[in-house]
């Protein structure tokens, strides 16, 4: 299942069912960042992927300023 964000227009992620009950959520960007979690709640670990790349987008744009 794919998921985007509108705070996070350049990314998109996916939650995959790896093993009974597993689950792993990976996130990319249009520039080549990549956030990945493997874990029993899916909903957890797209908010922690989340957080990874709105920091990810944040540090990112300084370094181009």
């Amino acid at each position: 299942m794919k998921k985007e964000f509108l705070d996070l227009p350049t990314w998109e992620f996916k939650i995959e069912e790896v093993s009974a009950g597993v689950y792993e959520v990976s996130g990319s960007d249009r520039s080549g960042h990549h956030v990945s979690a493997k874990g029993i709640d899916p909903e957890s670990l797209m908010e922690q992927c989340r957080r990874e790349a709105v920091s990810l987008s944040a540090k990112a744009s300084t370094n181009e300023s």
